[in-house]
C-alpha cells in the first residue's frame, strides 16, 4: 500500500496457508475450496455454488453477445457442466477479470483473454500460493533469483518481457493466455481456440461480427467507470476513439508528450484535429517527474529493479491527471488487428530464433525457452497461427504485464474494449495481409465514426521503414538485423554500466 494514499486495485492472494493479520486492512477474506482466498475491496466480485461445484469471477466481467454483466457466474456454473465447459462458455465474456473454478477436491484458475490481471504462481514449494503480484510470493519465502533465469532476465530491457512463462524465481511461473491452472498439479495446461483451420473471412465481415461484442464492453465500462482515451495519430487509438464517440458522444482524450515528437509532431498534432472534428475535449500533458517516496513505494511493493522505470513514469503521470478516471487502451487491436509484430511472414517462418528478435532478448537460453513454447503449441492442435499467439501471449500477456501490474497498484484502472476471445479469434480469422493494412481499423471505424477517416493517420517519414513494413521478405530480414544491432548496443552500454 502507497503511503501518498494509492490503493490496489486487481490484487488477489489464494493459498492453502492463512497470512498475515497486516493483510486485513486491504483484503477480504473468503474461503474457496478449503482454500484461503484473498482479494482487494476495489474491484468487485461474483461468487456461486451450486452442488460440489463453485465458481468466483474477480474483476469485471460482461456477456459481449448481449451485454449481461450481472449475475455472470451464476449463469455460467448453470450453464456448464465441467471445467471444459467454462473454458468454452468465458468465450462468451470481456472485460478485465479472474475465473476460479472448484469441484469437489480439484481446484482451476483462469484468466481473461490476455490475462491482463497478471496471474503468478509458486512450483515446488511446501505451500501453494497464486496471485497477482509476484512479490509477494517472494517476500513470504523469501525467495532468491535462479542463476540461470537472471541470466535470462538480465539479457534484455525490464521493457522487454521473458519468454514463455518463466520469471527470475524456479519457484515461480507466470500464467498465459489461452493456458489454465491447475492447483493441485501446480501446471499450467494448454486449451485449444481452434483444433480445425479458421474460415478465413473478409475485414468487412469481421469487423460486422465484432462492432456488437466491442460496443458492449464499451458501454459497460461506460456504465463504471469516466472514460479517458490515450490519443496518437495511429489506428488504433482511433479505433477506441470512434467507439467511445459512438457510445458516448462525447470522449474525454489525452496525449503524453514523448521525445521523439522534437522530430515528428504527428502524434501530438493530429489528436487535436480528431477532437476538433468531433467537438470534444483534448488535453496535451507532459511527464511527471517521479519522486523518491514513489519510487521507495513501489520498489517495496513490485520489488527492486523488477519494472521498467519507463512504464511506471507513464502510469504516475496518467494517475496524476487521471486518476478518478479508467484509460481504454488499444493495444490488442494493434497486436492482432493488424499484425504489428508479424506482418504478413509466411507461417514456415515461425521459428525460435525470429520470435526471439521480437522478444528482444540477447540469451540463448530464451530461445531454448521459446522452442519449448513452439512445441507445446504445435502439440496442442491449435490451428490459430503461432504468429497471432505469440502476440496473445507472449506480447500482451507477459510483455504487457509490465504496465497493468503498476497500473493495478497504483488503482488505475486500465482497461481494454476488445479483449474478448471471440473478438480476438474472430479477428485472426482475417488474412492477416489484409490486417496488416489497417482494413480492419478502418471498416471498425466506418461504422462507428466514420467521420474520423478525414484525419489521415500517421505516416511512415522513412521510405525505407515504409518499404520494409509492406514486403514480408524485407519485414523478416530487417527484424533480425535489427535485433543484432540492438544487441550490439545493449552489450556495449552494460560493460559501460548505463544497462
Amino acid at each position: 500500500m502507497f503511503s501518498d494514499g494509492f490503493k490496489s486495485v486487481f490484487s488477489f492472494f489464494i493459498s492453502n496457508i492463512a497470512f498475515d493479520d497486516n493483510k486485513k486492512n486491504a483484503y477480504i477474506k473468503k474461503e474457496f475450496n478449503n482454500l484461503n482466498f484473498y482479494f482487494d475491496l476495489n474491484v468487485p466480485l461474483q461468487h456461486s455454488e451450486y452442488g460440489s461445484r463453485e465458481l468466483i469471477i474477480f474483476g469485471y466481467a460482461v456477456d459481449v453477445f448481449n451485454g449481461q454483466s450481472e449475475n455472470i457466474a451464476e449463469a455460467m456454473l448453470n450453464s456448464t457442466k465441467s471445467f471444459t465447459d467454462v473454458i468454452e462458455y468465458e468465450k462468451r465474456l470481456g472485460g478485465k477479470y479472474v475465473i476460479f473454478y472448484a469441484e469437489n477436491s480439484k481446484c482451476y484458475c483462469l484468466g481473461d483473454a490476455t490475462c491482463s490481471v497478471p496471474i503468478f504462481y509458486t512450483v515446488g514449494l511446501n505451500d501453494f500460493m497464486c496471485c497477482s503480484n509476484p512479490n509477494e510470493i517472494i517476500k513470504k519465502y523469501n525467495l532468491k533469483p535462479d542463476p540461470e533465469l537472471q541470466k535470462i532476465r538480465d539479457s534484455g530491457s525490464l521493457n522487454q518481457a521473458m519468454p514463455y512463462d518463466v520469471t527470475p524465481y524456479k519457484e515461480i511461473k507466470q500464467l498465459l493466455p489461452n493456458h489454465y491452472l491447475d492447483f493441485s498439479t501446480e501446471k499450467a495446461k494448454r486449451f485449444v481456440n481452434s483444433n480445425k483451420k479458421q474460415k478465413v473471412i473478409t475485414s468487412e465481415e469481421a469487423a460486422k461480427v465484432i462492432a456488437p461484442m466491442i460496443e458492449n464492453i464499451t458501454e459497460f465500462y461506460s456504465s463504471k467507470f469516466k472514460i479517458l482515451c490515450p490519443l496518437t495519430s495511429g489506428r488504433d487509438s482511433r479505433v477506441v476513439y470512434a467507439f467511445l464517440k459512438k457510445i458516448n458522444r462525447m470522449v474525454n482524450s489525452y496525449t503524453i508528450w514523448k521525445d521523439s515528437f522534437k522530430i515528428d509532431s504527428q502524434d501530438w498534432d493530429v489528436p487535436v484535429e480528431l477532437a476538433k472534428i468531433s467537438g470534444n475535449n483534448h488535453e496535451q500533458i507532459y511527464k511527471e517527474a517521479i519522486t523518491e517516496e514513489k519510487k521507495r513505494s513501489m520498489d517495496e511493493t513490485l520489488g527492486v529493479n523488477a519494472y521498467p522505470d519507463d512504464a511506471f513514469v507513464l502510469s504516475v503521470t496518467v494517475n496524476k491527471h487521471y486518476g478518478d478516471c479508467a484509460t481504454m487502451e488499444g493495444d490488442i487491436i494493434g497486436q492482432v488487428g493488424k499484425c504489428s509484430l508479424h506482418r504478413n511472414i509466411p507461417s514456415i517462418l515461425a521459428t525460435p530464433a525470429y520470435f526471439r528478435c521480437k522478444l528482444h532478448n540477447y540469451s540463448k537460453e530464451s530461445k531454448k525457452l521459446l522452442k519449448e513454447w513452439l512445441t507445446e503449441l504445435k502439440q496442442s492442435g491449435e490451428c490459430v497461427n503461432s504468429f497471432d499467439l505469440f502476440s496473445v501471449e507472449n506480447r500482451l500477456g507477459v510483455w504487457a504485464s509490465h504496465t497493468h501490474l503498476i497500473r493495478n497498484t497504483m488503482g488505475q484502472m486500465y482497461v481494454n474494449m476488445f479483449n474478448s476471445r471471440s473478438i480476438i479469434y474472430t479477428l485472426t480469422a482475417v488474412d492477416r495481409a489484409m490486417r496488416m493494412r489497417s482494413e480492419v481499423h478502418i471498416e471498425l471505424i466506418k461504422l462507428a465514426a466514420p467521420e474520423l477517416l478525414e484525419i489521415p493517420f500517421e505516416k511512415d517519414n522513412s521510405r525505407i521503414v515504409s518499404f520494409a513494413k509492406s514486403n514480408s521478405l524485407v519485414f523478416y530480414l530487417a527484424s533480425f538485423a535489427k535485433y543484432y544491432v540492438q544487441k550490439i548496443n545493449f552489450i556495449k552500454n552494460r560493460k559501460m554500466g548505463r544497462g
